[in-house]
């Protein structure tokens, strides 16, 4: 395997190991961590800044899209990147960027999250893929990023049904993980006569 690859790929499993080791209860109950959220989110940026120093380029082209269809991945993109905004501001920025300790948990559902579970990662995964010119580097970075969002939605969704039982049950069963339905959210049409 190319050198660059292999370095990039643990850089990605670097971030995966502390952004979910630091997120399990069991490591929150073991590591006092004073003011744990900003902690959290302090070591996520420290390795943030470490992925983009150690980053080895992978220029050669995956694909590259022009007209029609690179007009399109941008609009996808802003829309994932709104899905972000939106998603982060509906359930408190303040908390997540680590501004703010949680307050006592309570289980909501403001508008994006009727829509889907996850609207973050949603829009992270359509920011990650929605791009006209993907090199080998950033096809690795969104491979990477993507199936440890589908990993992590596994380990948070467990945590928040333990968290919130039934109530959490059932929200999984009306609302989709990550692609919309629109049969669910539509009327049923009246039966045959």
């Amino acid at each position: 395997m190319n050198p660059a690859a292999l370095i990039n790929l643990a850089l990605l499993a670097l971030f995966g190991l502390q952004h979910s080791v630091m997120a399990r209860a069991w490591f929150k109950q073991r590591v006092k961590l004073p003011k744990p959220r900003r902690t959290y989110a302090l070591a996520t940026l420290v390795v943030l800044v470490i992925m983009w120093r150690l980053w080895q380029p992978m220029p050669d082209l995956a694909w590259h899209w022009q007209g029609a269809v690179a007009i399109g991945l941008y609009i996808v993109w802003t829309f994932g990147l709104q899905l972000i905004l939106f998603g982060a501001m509906s359930i408190n920025a303040r908390e997540l960027l680590g501004f703010a300790e949680p307050a006592p948990a309570e289980f909501r559902t403001p508008f994006l999250y009727t829509i889907v579970r996850h609207p973050i990662y949603l829009g992270a995964i359509l920011t990650l893929w929605a791009t006209p010119q993907m090199t080998q580097g950033r096809l690795l970075f969104a491979a990477g990023l993507t199936l440890y969002i589908l990993i992590g939605i596994q380990f948070e969704e467990r945590d928040l049904e333990r968290q919130f039982g039934d109530v959490y049950r059932v929200y999984k069963q009306r609302v989709p993980m990550l692609i919309p339905s629109l049969r669910k959210s539509l009327p049923l049409p009246p039966p045959p006569q």
